[in-house]
């Protein structure tokens, strides 16, 4: 139980470079496959930090909004290989309006 470990859910072309720098990846073919995958990777308390492409994020949102609330491990949404769809820095933003009561990012 380290919590020192970094991990990356996602489609084969989008995560699987992250395994060159040390993330532990691991590949999602069928996405109603990936809560189950998500929750176990956050119960494992081996994880500090889990990485998720944005494409799933219909599908875990629940496990998101269950582990939000707790400071490890944190889940963040990253874009696919291909590009951004603004999920993760709309999340992102939504956070910081609610820890200040404003929007501080501001639009860009």
């Amino acid at each position: 139980m380290s919590w020192n470990k970094l991990a990356a859910l996602g489609d084969w072309s989008s995560v699987f470079p992250l395994k060159a720098v040390g993330i532990e990846t691991h590949i999602v073919e069928d996405f109603s496959e990936a809560p189950k995958l998500l929750r176990k990777l956050a119960h494992s308390k081996e994880f500090g930090v889990i990485f998720v492409v944005e494409t799933l994020h219909d599908y875990v949102a629940d496990v998101m909004r269950e582990f939000a609330e707790q400071d490890l491990p944190a889940i963040i949404l990253i874009p696919k290989v291909s590009g951004s769809q603004g999920l993760g820095l709309s999340i992102i933003r939504e956070t910081m309006k609610k820890a200040a009561g404003r929007d501080i990012m501001g639009e860009e």
